[in-house]
């Protein structure tokens, strides 16, 4: 496996710590999961998203209240 490079990306992937994300790739992430998903996710909620599951868990919630 090359450094810096995840072999598995599971629900309890860390951002910050196995995918190594910064505040600011976070945030281009964010922009980006808004975009494909035509929702808007608030600030508020990304301080609390630790893992890929739970950004996963955001996302159906948001979308749900926007369908």
């Amino acid at each position: 496996m090359a450094e810096g490079r995840v072999a598995n990306i599971t629900a309890d992937t860390g951002l910050t710590g196995e995918l190594a994300f910064d505040s600011l790739k976070v945030m281009d992430l964010m922009l980006a999961v808004e975009d494909h998903f035509d929702i808007s996710v608030p600030v508020n909620a990304l301080a609390d998203i630790r893992t890929v599951g739970e950004l996963a868990t955001l996302i159906e919630t948001v979308a749900g209240k926007h369908a």
